[in-house]
């Protein structure tokens, strides 16, 4: 299930060319102010914001701030939301989760936890296999990125700002929907996604290149890594109908007010990435350099 890991890598980071750029201005279509679009890595910390060209000024001049989803108001959750969240996290009562392997593949889970993240399997019993993951990349993530721990990351800091300059904020889909492409597959694809991360134990590997792509702003590199781990039916699931979606609201948005719109990087390039559905929407998309 390398499809499982795919989406886990995408979600959590949350590029055919686009000339090394992560920053976008939109303007045209009779708009009065101009909008714009940021591709973010969502393990990055805030520190970076001041590395990317014309950021903070463009910043300054918009009324709205608009992310993959409302960070303000994840941490506004009620109890009530927060237990179904963790509901979605966990293993369901009648069932365990060594029920899912067999001795041999448990083994080798033990094995690799204790490399990745010093326990065995039996440690996360109350875990789905989905969360497993997640713990694992974080941990992988904070070795690459050890300010991540300490420090805000690039998207919830763009929106606390916000927040706190008195700026609107919003989301282009909800925590819900993020959380269910992570955990709406069954036990067992879950179940086989974990012991192929194990199997190939690239996981590292692959953080730290897209990482490096990131950080040398060059989303060409960056999507030639996506490309080599993602199918069609990925890229579908994952990229171009949330691209879809998300090209809905803002062509609604940005006739009203100058929004900074922020999402993870993999979205803003390729045939069916962010700037060439609005440039075939009727507006100009151009890279800020400064």
């Amino acid at each position: 299930m390398r499809r499982l890991f795919v989406i886990i890598v995408f979600v959590l980071f949350a590029a055919q060319s686009a000339n090394a750029q992560l920053l976008w201005k939109i303007s045209g279509r009779g708009i009065e102010k101009p909008s714009y679009i940021l591709g973010t890595h969502h393990a990055v910390p805030f520190t970076y914001c001041d590395s990317i060209p014309g950021l903070m000024k463009v910043f300054e001049e918009v009324d709205f701030v608009i992310g993959e989803f409302d960070m303000v108001k994840m941490g506004e959750m009620s109890p009530a939301q927060m237990q179904n969240m963790q509901k979605m996290m966990m293993m369901p009562a009648d069932t365990a989760l060594s029920s899912l392997f067999s001795e041999e593949e448990k083994v080798l889970l033990d094995t690799y936890l204790k490399e990745t993240v010093g326990v065995e399997l039996k440690m996360f019993s109350a875990m789905k296999p989905m969360t497993i993951m997640v713990t694992v990349q974080n941990k992988i993530l904070m070795d690459i990125i050890p300010d991540i721990a300490s420090m805000t990351a690039m998207d919830k800091y763009m929106q606390t700002l916000a927040v706190s300059q008195g700026k609107k904020v919003g989301g282009l889909e909800t925590m819900d929907y993020q959380m269910n492409l992570l955990y709406g597959n069954s036990l067992e694809e879950q179940a086989d996604a974990l012991l192929e991360m194990a199997q190939n134990s690239n996981s590292k590997e692959l953080l730290i290149e897209l990482t490096a792509a990131y950080k040398s702003q060059n989303l060409d590199i960056l999507w030639n890594v996506f490309k080599e781990q993602m199918t069609g039916y990925e890229y579908d699931a994952l990229v171009s109908v949330r691209n879809r979606n998300w090209e809905k609201q803002i062509v609604e948005l940005v006739p009203a007010q100058s929004s900074l719109f922020v999402v993870g990087s993999g979205h803003l390039p390729g045939e069916k990435g962010m700037i060439t559905l609005l440039k075939q929407a009727g507006y100009n998309v151009e890279p800020i350099q400064k």
